[in-house]
């Protein structure tokens, strides 16, 4: 008898639901989008992922990891989400995607002094070197055309410096995260022009989660953001950041 009633309650056990706890949640520090504050995750993607949760009822700690870390845990470990995350071929059998959560559009800069240089179309800008971040969808993007002349940093705040400087030609950011970094440093925006938009990896951010993860979990995940949609919370938290599609 006993035997039964303990079988009978791991079969109840292994019907619940993914537990708040069995969540993991990795994202890197990209501003306005996501970054740490004090402990806490802030940044218009951050609170579109805690807008799922709540409407979910789970609840997940947020780690804020380097991209290339965050990028593999979430490949290697199930029931984990990662956020903000471009959506290229490269990546599409990697993850399961949630939906996307931020607009986003990416540009090439330059300094607005450089009269020399001119990029009227994807392939002129192979002629300069481009400074990008590490494992980033934009370096990605850009090494999957054949793109040889990258300059991989770690941060993306050094290629503003870098650019600044004269160090590189062109770097390649997102637009959103360049005026925060310019705001941020107290750069004179005036010092540089954005000269052409990478249409390919514009569009949106996605939140994107393991692609062995628990079902059950993935549709949670799923509705929920579907849900914030449909109430009005995404449009909400995008007005809040002034950011719209």
């Amino acid at each position: 008898m006993k035997l039964l009633l303990w079988v009978a309650a791991l079969l109840m056990c292994l019907a619940l639901p993914v537990r708040g706890q069995d969540i993991r949640i990795v994202t890197e520090e990209f501003p306005p989008y996501n970054y740490s504050d004090n402990g806490l995750a802030e940044g218009l993607s951050s609170e579109v992922v805690q807008a799922v949760l709540a409407e979910t009822g789970l609840t997940a700690e947020f780690l804020f990891l380097p991209w290339a870390r965050a990028y593999l845990t979430a490949q290697n470990s199930k029931n984990t989400v990662i956020f903000s995350i471009g959506r290229i071929p490269e990546r599409e059998d990697l993850f399961e995607w949630l939906g996307v959560i931020a607009p986003y559009n990416t540009s090439l800069y330059k300094l607005a002094n450089r009269t020399d240089l001119t990029v009227n179309s994807l392939s002129d800008a192979k002629d300069y070197s481009i400074g990008v971040s590490v494992e980033d969808v934009i370096y990605q993007y850009l090494k999957s055309q054949n793109f040889s002349n990258l300059d991989i940093v770690g941060e993306d705040i050094l290629n503003i410096r870098k650019l600044a400087l004269g160090r590189l030609d062109v770097i390649a950011f997102d637009e959103a995260a360049f005026q925060y970094y310019l705001d941020l440093e107290d750069i004179d925006p005036a010092l540089f022009e954005r000269i052409y938009r990478l249409e390919d990896i514009s569009g949106g951010l996605y939140m994107a989660i393991n692609k062995d993860s628990d079902p059950d979990l993935i549709q949670a995940l799923k509705r929920g953001l579907e849900a914030i949609k449909h109430n009005g919370t995404y449009e909400q938290i995008l007005n809040r950041h002034r950011l719209m599609n």
